[in-house]
């Protein structure tokens, strides 16, 4: 039989966790409001927040994305597992409504594998022009290496780590290439790992 137990939390929601939901929506530098910020965080990650749940207390833009920190007050419901160590189960969305944590987390991957999946089209992309200019790919073992050769030119911007925060993983020869995230889990080899390769 597991415990629940009850336990409000207010939390500061800081740069990475607020820039992946409000840097979703375009805004000018400098037109992100509090109140826009704070109806965002609220709705975030498909769950709805009470507005009056979310604090702004800072906002910086730069160019089309925001930081925004934020203090978030809501509950989370903690059950004890066979092992005797606590976990968050559920987080309350509104007065009386609770998202199973697990759930979230499994949509948030979703959304993070897409953007995963995305750019490692665009590395690829700009695998083939360099491919198309040289007449081979980059013949490496370093993912470091690789965007160091092809930023600017051939990819704008540079990337370097997945959305789960581990570097792309890149091995290449003159004839073929395989770009990896190892996805979700962050182990290799492992069926929720995303590659592209030719």
């Amino acid at each position: 039989m597991t415990k629940r137990t009850m336990l409000t939390v207010p939390a500061i929601l800081v740069a990475a966790f607020c820039t992946i939901f409000v840097a979703a929506h375009t805004f000018a530098a400098g037109d992100l409001s509090p109140k826009e910020a704070r109806q965002i965080i609220a709705r975030m990650a498909g769950i709805q927040l009470p507005s009056d749940a979310v604090r702004v207390k800072d906002i910086s833009s730069a160019g089309n994305s925001a930081v925004v920190v934020a203090q978030v007050e809501t509950a989370f419901r903690l059950v004890k597992g066979d092992r005797g160590k606590w976990r968050v189960a559920e987080i309350r969305t509104g007065d009386r409504r609770w998202e199973d944590v697990e759930l979230l987390t499994k949509a948030l991957n979703v959304e993070k594998s897409a953007r995963a999946r995305a750019e490692l089209e665009s590395i690829a992309t700009a695998l083939e022009s360099y491919r198309r200019e040289r007449g081979s790919y980059l013949e490496s073992k370093s993912q470091a290496a690789l965007i160091d050769r092809l930023n600017p030119r051939y990819l704008a911007r540079i990337i370097r780590l997945d959305p789960w925060h581990k570097p792309y993983e890149y091995e290449g020869s003159r004839t073929g290439y395989v770009l990896r995230s190892l996805g979700p889990d962050e182990k290799p080899n492992t069926p929720d790992d995303l590659t592209v390769s030719r």
